[in-house]
């Protein structure tokens, strides 16, 4: 994926934190960590630890699916209509999705080789 990892945890819990209409300091005191340390976080310089990521997700009623289905407007539209297939499938689903993904893989791997090779020869 192009997405920055770190940026993109950083934009929604900053974005989460202002729709709750919390300030960086109220945060802070509510999950006991420092001001400084919410700052860093929400500018990218690290990520929480995982504890501290569920205390801010617990404190600002983060909606999980959101970081995981939606993406910056500049991801590309195909990828993000499968991945939503993908999460709204059922295991029997999901099961036949990755049988069918890994047959055009190899068949798109071998027909990359057979291409190449006419190059060769």
């Amino acid at each position: 994926m192009i997405l920055d990892d770190k940026k993109y945890i950083a934009g929604k819990i900053k974005e989460y934190r202002l729709k709750n209409g919390l300030t960086q300091a109220e945060l802070a005191e509510k999950i006991d960590i420092g001001t400084k340390q919410i700052s860093r976080i929400e500018v990218a310089e690290f990520y929480p630890s995982l504890s501290t990521f569920l205390k801010i997700a617990e404190a600002l009623n983060i909606d999980f699916s959101d970081f995981i289905t939606q993406h910056p407007q500049n991801e590309n539209k195909t990828r993000q209509k499968l991945i939503n297939i993908i999460y709204a499938a059922n295991e029997e689903e999901l099961s036949f999705y990755d049988r069918i993904l890994t047959f055009a893989n190899d068949e798109a791997s071998e027909l990359k080789k057979n291409i190449l090779m006419k190059k060769f020869h």
